[in-house]
């Protein structure tokens, strides 16, 4: 049962890494949603943290100015339209992200904790019981199912809005309403999502497992 035991959080560390690192790659990128066809709009793509636009002209601007290139939503390029380049439901989602990503890095030192101390008890052939270990068993699977359910959140929430809001401003200005498409930085996000799922249900398993020790 223990080596069960530990081949099981062996996977379940795997699908760990997985799930961070397609997070870290969903927060590094900028193609959440991408232009189908730039050269109606000038928008290229946008993501949690960076917009980029190829000689986009900003008709709410008083002076008109021209936007091209990738830049970061907070930068001082983007200073006098921020308000409405970042609307409420995208800052939303960049606070769902970071604390997505915090609880990962928490979820995955747990796990690796909890692995090197089954992995001990079952070298050292130690059957006595140790708090620290039935509080990492419990709270890990807790850990990375919430996790989950951030990163649903985020998902749900970009997909939701980037089509019905911004768009109809200057995303499908003089476009078709499926001139823009979420592209793979959103895929990632998505990814990140399942695998945090898993990896809280192969958690569950391991309690499961360990109950099982005492019967």
């Amino acid at each position: 049962m223990k080596a069960a035991r530990s081949c099981l959080l062996c996977v379940t560390v795997v699908f760990v890494v997985i799930a961070v690192l397609c997070h870290v790659i969903a927060l590094a990128t900028s193609s959440w949603l991408k232009s189908s066809d730039d050269r109606v709009i000038n928008f290229l793509e946008i993501g949690l943290w960076q917009a980029c636009f190829d000689r986009y002209l900003h008709t709410h601007e008083t002076p008109h100015r021209t936007y091209d290139g990738c830049h970061e939503l907070g930068s001082n390029y983007y200073a006098s339209i921020r308000d409405w380049l970042v609307p409420g439901w995208l800052v939303s989602c960049q606070v769902l992200a970071v604390i997505a990503l915090l609880l990962q890095i928490v979820g995955l030192v747990f796990v690796l904790l909890l692995l090197l101390w089954v992995l001990c008890r079952w070298i050292c052939c130690n059957g006595k019981d140790d708090p620290c270990e039935r509080i990492l068993l419990y709270a890990t699977p807790i850990i990375w199912i919430v996790t989950g359910m951030f990163l649903m959140m985020t998902v749900m929430i970009f997909a939701d809005n980037a089509f019905r809001l911004q768009c109809k401003d200057y995303w499908l200005e003089g476009g078709e309403p499926n001139a823009n498409h979420l592209s793979y930085s959103w895929g990632f996000e998505i990814a990140a999502c399942i695998f945090s799922f898993i990896s809280g249900g192969l958690l569950i398993w391991v309690v499961v497992l360990k109950g099982r020790e005492k019967f």
